[in-house]
């Protein structure tokens, strides 16, 4: 996931204005039997991608994990269905 926090970074130096980037992710799981899964979704570090490198115009999961669905990750990741219903539309429409 830090990926794209870098390429908005590096794309938005490269050509002297911001880019805008949204990111959409499928939510990844670790599994060890039936009973047993682990989400791979690291709040923690998505937060701190957020706060001190850069903003991404849109963070959506198209099932997102138990977390993302908490405060204060609820303020900065939306369900896909929120892209393509609403957040597409604002996002080509406006000019920056």
């Amino acid at each position: 996931m830090g990926k794209i926090f870098i390429d908005k970074m590096l794309m938005s130096r490269f050509v002297k204005r911001n880019v805008k980037v949204v990111g959409i992710f499928l939510n990844d799981v670790q599994r060890k039997g039936t009973d047993n899964i682990g989400y791979t979704f690291v709040a923690g570090l998505f937060m701190v991608y957020t706060k001190f490198l850069t903003k991404l115009d849109g963070v959506f999961y198209v099932d997102p994990p138990p977390n993302a669905i908490k405060y204060p990750y609820n303020q900065h990741i939306k369900r896909f269905s929120d892209f393509i219903l609403n957040e597409a539309r604002n996002l080509l429409n406006s000019s920056t």
